[in-house]
Order: C-alpha cells, then structure tokens, then sequence
C-alpha cells in the first residue's frame, strides 16, 4: 500500500501549471499583472486567487521537478508574484481594476479567495517585496473592518430564509481572526476576534446551541448564538437540498485555518472546533472508501469536483486534529481517482476531457474548476511538507451507520455490505441508492431509481407531492407520490405542462444487501406527448473513473459494453434480470418483458438547469460524465399516451454484492404475489440473511380505499412498528405500504 506524502501531490500538481498557460493573461497597460483565467470580478477573482496558491506552493517546493514541470521554477515563482498582485491591486485598496473595468471587495464571499490563497502566501513570503505585504495588510484590513461595520452575522435551518449560512460564517470569521493574528498591532484587533468567534459559532450551528451554557472562549455559546444553520441530526439544506457537499465546504475552511495557527505556533480560539467532530462523523459515512463522497441528497453541479476537492483540507484537518487514519485512505483513494483522470486527459490538465464543452462556452467556470483542484492539491502539498501529519493507509472498514432526517424525507443506511439511501428533498428530486460499499464508481445521483419521464419541454424535472419514511433497525421504508413537469415548451404560447403522476415506495431490507423499489406512473387525464419514459432509471458511470467500460451479465450473455464515445442505442435485453460486474443485481418482477440499457451517445450528466429562467443558462455547458441507464421498462422516441394511461407499474430487486452465478441461482427465491386488487402490490424476498420479507403497497389514490393481502398462512412482524402480525386477510389502506419479516 503506497504511503501519503506531500510528493504524491507534488507529482499531479507539477504538469498542471504548463497546460493551463493558455488561460494566463498579461495585462497589457500593466505587464507586472498577470491573471489566471478571466480576471473578471467575483468568481474570476477568486480563480487567479487560487491558481496563485499553486503556483506559489510549487515555486517554494524543494523538490519540484522542472522536467517533469516542463518550466523553470523561475517562471512558476514569476506567475504567483504576478498573479497575487493583479489580486491585490484589482482590490478596493489597489491601484488598478480586474479586467470586467470593476474593483473586486466588500462582499459576502469576497474573502473566501484571501482564506483560499494564504497558504499560498506562507510559501513564498521571503519572496515578496515590502510593497507587496503593505497591500496585503491594507487589503486583510479592509475586508475585516467592512465585516465589522457592514455584515450581519444570519444563520437559518432552511436555505429558502435566505439566511443558511454556516460556510460563509465560517470563512468569514476565519479572515476576521487570521488578521488580529497577523496584525495584533491594527487598531480594532479585538473587535475582529470578537466578531471572528460570533462568525465561528454560527457557522456548524444547532437550534439547541440557543440554550448552551457550555463556555466557549469566555462566553456560554447561547451568548452568542445567533441561529441554527444545521438541523439537530446535521442535516444541511444548502442550495436547497440535502448537500453532504457543503458539509465538506464548512470543514474545509475551518482546516485553512487551523493550519494558518499551526504555523505560527497559536492556540486557536475554541470557537474554531465548536461540532466539527460530530459533523465530521456524518461526512465520514458520507464517503466511500476510496475517498470518493457519497452524497446521499445529489449534486446540482460537475460530478467529483469544487466540494470533492475541498474534501482533502478536511481530511488532513481531522488527521492532525483526532488522528483519524479513515481520512488517510479517504486521501489515498481520492488522489489515485485524480490520477487516473490525469492519465486520461494526457495533457496535464485535470478537467480538460470530461469539461471540453464547458471550456469552449465558459472559460470562467471551466477555470474555476481547474483551480479549485490545483488549490486543494497544493494544500496538501504544503502542509504535508511543513507539518507531521499522518502517512500510513489503514486497511479497515467503518462500522455499521444508519441515519435519517425528517425535514428531507432522508433516510441511509451503510454497513459492511451495502450503502442505501432514498432522499425526497435531494438537488434533483427524488433518488435513491443501493450499491456495494466498495463500489463508488457505480454512483449516480440525478433522481436515481425514482423514473424518468420526459415531454416535449427543454426542461423536464419531478416535483415531490407528498412522502412518508420510516426507519428501523439496518434498514427503513419510503413512500410518496410525485409529479413529472415538461416545461419551456418550444411552440409559441404552448404552456409547461404535468406530463406523468408516480407513486414510489423504496425498502432497504436489514439483510445489508437488498432493496425493493416499487414504482407506478400514470399520464394526467388529457392526451400527452412524450419523448421518452424510462422505470427504474439505476445509472451506471461508464467513463473516466471506471476505464470507459461496464460488464453486464443477463440471462443469455454477458455484454462488454465502451462507455463516453459510444454511439446512441437502447438495448433490449430480453433478460428479465442483469448483474452489473458481479457486484450489483437488478431482478425484475412485474411490469416489463425486459430490462434495458439506454446509451445516449453523449455525456448526458452536468449541470442542472434552473428552473428559474432569470437565472444563467447552463445549456449549453453540455455533459461532464457519461452513464448507462437501466430501465424497466424503457420507451425512446416521441410518442403519445392517453387519459388516465398507465405509464409503467413496476417491481424490481436490487441486491449488492451478489455475483452473476449468484443472481441466476436465486431468483427463485423473488417473487410478485397476486392480488385480488389491481391497486394492491405485494413482494415476497428471501434476503441475502436468509430470512423472507413482505412489502405490501396499496396505490389507491384514495385514504378510504382499503385492500385486503391474500396470504395462505404466516405470522409475521412489522419491521417499523415491531407489531406481530397474521398476514392472512391484512387490510392495508390507500396510499399506505407495510414491511414484515415472516416468522
């Protein structure tokens, strides 16, 4: 098992800088000015902020290779002094203007580049000019005074408020405190300390922090509690949704700043460390072994990117702070999935493969993104360099997890086995997972297993009408009913319309292997155009990370199948069952002839567009990863559907970790029982613990519609209520499911 050092780092950050010359700029009426991507205000800010850092942290490295580097380490020192002066000059307190004619400063996230870039700054400080640090001061000052006297510490559960704020409050408290630290000689040194903590306090905030007494730096927290950012199970609603990523964000600032103390040999305020470790125990479950996040709520931007990245500070952050090795071989894993995407791209970019569109469209964002992995590398690089830190990869395994939050209909549970999650208040809503712990590279989140339904709109999405979730022990039960919309239609005057209506139910079973997803969609009562409509929707990644190819496993063959590259194609299986590399079943009970694979021939996963038109068209950016989508069944093509038609009604089992051989040999052991309803849906399976489940699902619309389950005998127990129950002549109501294990 190979070792972390911060050489491991040195060696994917080194090529970068030659690849990415294209995007450096000299300002032309000041060539002592260089930019690195737009130089636009905010983000293009930002983005030079960040390519600086790695370029400095290069620059001082005594073991840069300017072979491998393809420059001199003169040339990289000459790119970060330039690039941190356009930084600082183009600030309110400089002398000249970013290249949008603006002066960047004195904004909610004007600092989150300063905290970015600093380490940065540490590495090559003997080489900046007196003139340099004054502006650095002037500028570190300006932005503390501006929070002082202008920003109001907010904090809030829902991001709707407008007020969830807990990274910001973070990176802002942090600038607040590095400077007292830096300048212990500025006139309102205290004042930023006090304010800096207030920041800190309400960054990993709880509504039970408005009562603590627990002193933290001379106050009780309720002193200067201001409000909650993070539900009491630490759930986060980011962005509006579930977002394990910014879980990561809020860590990853509170490290740049833990190390900035390190380095100077301070004591950190305690506000600093207030719930990080308990935050840090979800994020933890939230990450596959191999480093990648399991972002159980979804994602709204490029996969494995900006929150991935910024994964690494926080896990060197719990390294130095717990000696918690899981974050090793978080680290380990991570930097060889960076590796093998660098390998791909064969020109020692990061991104330059899976984001070409984006480049040709958005130089800001594609830039952006770069940076973001250049800065998070070159942290590693450095810290690692300067501080002892952690080196050995520990081969072991997280115990049994399971965790559930109300507010967004969430439930997860993650053992040995298998991960599973359902998320109604997810980005792109709902989706569920059911995989191998071992087996990132098969995550997909974008309404995953929950359908696809789409109309003749350019934007086509599901909207959550209603759900319930219940959890027990290993496992947990969800149902609710969405609503397929078609918007921005192409014809003039023609309005968004409701194309399909669905009702979902997903079951974890407490065997650590097996899922049951159940789903039913009908079209509205008129007649409806569709361009495709695809159950089940499980996507398999089949690009970069898994080496462009997936083996399936049907009843009649086995398929080698490329991924990104491939020409468009819906494959008919004929196989009412597939095993995805011997690591993942999908067994189809009712509602199709056969499972499909659908290949789009394009990357069809990106960014996801705004509901909201006044927002910016990301349209045109295009896909960032490539998957095979399963379905059950699958119809492409446009096509009609009448009144009240029923769309699909469908029954699969998953089960992780089960082989091909595996999957064959036990299908007998699933089945559909029959009904004397048609609304009434029942599902008899032996988990993988060898014991037998019953989810029965009444999708009557109506609460007084009841169904009675016919069952010839069996006791059996109620896995949410612990009820014992006969399942012979049970009468389950409308819009209702049950799970019970038969005794």
């Amino acid at each position: 098992m190979r070792q972390l050092s911060w050489q491991w780092y040195l060696r994917c950050l080194e090529p970068w800088v030659k690849s990415q010359e294209k995007y450096l700029y000299t300002l032309p009426e000041r060539p002592d000015l260089v930019c690195y991507g737009t130089g636009y205000n905010n983000w293009g800010v930002q983005t030079n902020q960040k390519a600086f850092a790695a370029f400095a942290v290069l620059a001082a490295d005594p073991e840069f290779d300017e072979k491998r580097a393809g420059l001199p380490r003169e040339k990289v020192l000459e790119y970060a002094l330039k690039t941190l002066r356009f930084s600082l000059e183009s600030h309110l307190e400089g002398s000249h203007r970013c290249t949008d004619g603006t002066k960047w400063g004195h904004t909610w996230i004007s600092v989150l580049g300063i905290e970015r870039m600093m380490h940065g700054v540490e590495a090559i400080e003997e080489h900046m000019t007196p003139e340099d640090k004054e502006l650095l001061r002037k500028v570190l000052l300006s932005e503390s005074d501006w929070l002082l006297d202008h920003y109001e510490i907010v904090a809030a559960l829902n991001n709707d408020s407008g007020k969830n704020k807990p990274e910001s409050n973070i990176w802002n408290g942090a600038v607040l405190l590095r400077t007292a630290a830096m300048y212990p000689d500025a006139p309102r040194a205290e004042e930023y300390v006090e304010k800096g903590i207030r920041f800190l306090l309400n960054g990993i905030s709880l509504p039970e922090d408005e009562f603590s007494q627990k002193i933290v730096d001379g106050k009780a927290v309720a002193e200067r509690f201001v409000g909650p950012n993070f539900f009491p199970s630490f759930a986060l609603n980011h962005h509006g949704y579930l977002n394990v990523g910014y879980m990561v964000i809020c860590l990853s600032n509170a490290a740049m700043l833990h190390f900035f103390y390190k380095k100077r040999g301070l004591k950190p305020p305690e506000a600093l460390y207030h719930r990080l470790q308990e935050l840090w125990e979800l994020v933890k479950h939230c990450t596959f072994p191999d480093g990648r996040l399991l972002r159980i709520g979804g994602d709204t931007r490029v996969r494995y990117c900006y929150c991935q990245d910024y994964a690494i500070p926080s896990w060197l952050l719990m390294e130095d702070l717990t000696g918690d090795l899981d974050a090793c071989a978080f680290e380990a894993g991570w930097l060889r999935q960076i590796e093998r995407e660098l390998a791909a791209n064969k020109d020692g970019s990061f991104l330059s493969q899976r984001l070409e569109e984006m480049s040709k469209v958005s130089p800001l964002y594609y830039t952006r993104l770069e940076a973001d992995r250049a800065v998070t590398l070159s942290m590693a690089a450095y810290w690692r360099r300067i501080f002892s830190l952690p080196t050995e990869v520990p081969e072991r395994s997280l115990p049994i997890f399971s965790w559930s939050d109300e507010y967004h209909g969430a439930a997860f549970v993650r053992g040995k086995r298998r991960a599973a999650s359902f998320v109604w208040g997810a980005a792109q809503p709902p989706q569920g997972l059911c995989l191998p712990v071992e087996a990132s590279d098969l995550a997909e989140w974008r309404t995953n297993l929950a359908g696809q339904i789409v109309g003749l709109g350019t934007l086509n999405q599901q909207e959550v009408v209603s759900r319930q979730e219940k959890t027990f022990t290993g496992g947990f039960l969800t149902w609710g009913k969405t609503v397929f919309h078609s918007l921005r239609m192409s014809a003039e005057g023609q309005p968004g319309e409701i194309v399909a209506e669905q009702q979902l139910v997903f079951a974890a079973l407490p065997d650590d292997a097996t899922a049951i997803v159940l789903q039913r969609a009908v079209n509205p009562e008129r007649r409806t155009y569709l361009v495709s409509s695809k159950g089940l929707f499980l996507q398999i990644p089949n690009d970069i990370f898994n080496g462009n190819s997936r083996v399936y496993y049907t009843e009649h063959e086995k398929l080698e199948l490329p991924g990104f590259g491939s020409e468009e194609e819906l494959l008919n299986l004929g196989s009412s069952w597939l095993n995805v590399e011997d690591k993942l079943s999908v067994i189809g009970l009712y509602g199709a002839d056969t499972i499909s694979i659908y290949r789009p021939g394009r990357r069809q996963i990106g960014l996801k567009p705004h509901f909201d038109p006044s927002r910016c068209d990301n349209s045109t950016t295009g896909g960032q990863l490539f998957a095979d989508e399963i379905c059950f069944p699958a119809r492409v093509g446009l096509h009609t559907v009448d009144p009240g038609e029923v769309i699909y009604d469908l029954g699969v089992v998953l089960q992780a970790g089960s082989s091909h051989r595996e999957t064959k040999a036990n299908l007998h052991k699933y089945a559909c029982i029959s009904a004397p309803r048609s609304l009434l849906r029942a599902m008899l399976v032996e988990g993988a613990d060898g014991k037998r489940y019953v989810l029965a699902v009444n999708f009557a619309g109506e609460r007084g519609i009841f169904s009675q389950l016919s069952w010839p005998d069996g006791k059996a127990t109620d896995l949410v209520t612990g009820e014992a129950v006969q399942l012979a002549g049970l009468e389950l109501p409308g819009e209702s499911a049950r799970l019970f294990r038969i005794d």
